[in-house]
């Protein structure tokens, strides 16, 4: 079982301010706390309340998914 920030891949969290891309990451709130995020796919931008997977780590951000 892998802690911290890698222990969180596959786990959801919910949207709290757009993310939009790299250059404009928006907010999660995961474990309770805020992250950084930024999209796996740059199609659109993943609106608050979407709910999304974590699926990686990228700089300071966790990578996101929207479900």
């Amino acid at each position: 079982m892998l802690n911290g920030v890698p222990g969180m891949i596959g786990e959801t969290a919910v949207v709290t301010r757009t993310v939009v891309d790299a250059q404009h990451p928006g907010w999660i709130r995961a474990r309770g706390e805020q992250w950084l995020a930024v999209p796996i796919d740059l199609a659109d931008p993943i609106e608050p309340g979407t709910t999304v997977v974590i699926t990686g780590v990228s700089g300071g951000s966790l990578v996101v998914m929207a479900l």
